[in-house]
């Protein structure tokens, strides 16, 4: 089993990996400019984009903290209408942020990711979160779920740059 963990664990470190490099590459070389040019999703700009993957890369961190201690994170409570008021929520907070302070929170929610699913063991990145049921929300689904994020966010990006 720890082999497989260990392999599997490596897998998603790679895919995790693969899918920010795709969102940086996504943006690469636009003028400020045109990062904070509406219309990528709908009124949200590339830089309102990022800034959005940023915010749920600390709430996930976060619920992985909660999960360590055996808390239920309060993620699986979300139903559409609370992603969409979180979503809401950050977008009016983030507004006023620059495109650099956006930039640095972007990497430095990721590294924060990073760092925490370092020091996580093998049984506690796979194990079931607390509360969870259907047993698919473990750490690591949270990381699944977080690739898939970055890879939505670097199609919108490139299917706006292709627009353009």
């Amino acid at each position: 089993m720890d082999f497989f963990a260990t392999a599997q664990r490596q897998m998603l470190a790679g895919q995790l990996q693969d899918a920010r490099e795709r969102l940086l590459a996504s943006f690469k070389d636009l003028p400020e400019e045109q990062m904070a040019q509406p219309g990528v999703c709908g009124d949200w700009s590339v830089r309102d984009i990022l800034a959005h993957v940023a915010a749920w890369d600390r709430a996930v961190t976060a619920s992985f903290r909660q999960m360590l201690v055996g808390e239920r994170p309060t993620l699986l409570d979300l139903d559409e209408d609370g992603i969409d008021a979180f979503n809401a929520e950050r977008h009016e907070a983030d507004k006023a942020r620059t495109l650099s302070e956006v930039t640095e929170e972007l990497n430095d929610s990721r590294e924060a990711m990073l760092d925490l699913l370092r020091e996580v063991d093998n049984a506690a990145l796979f194990a079931p979160a607390p509360g969870d049921e259907h047993a698919d929300m473990s750490i690591a689904g949270q990381v699944r779920v977080q690739i898939a994020h970055d890879e939505e966010h670097a199609e919108m990006i490139e299917e706006w740059r292709d627009r353009q």
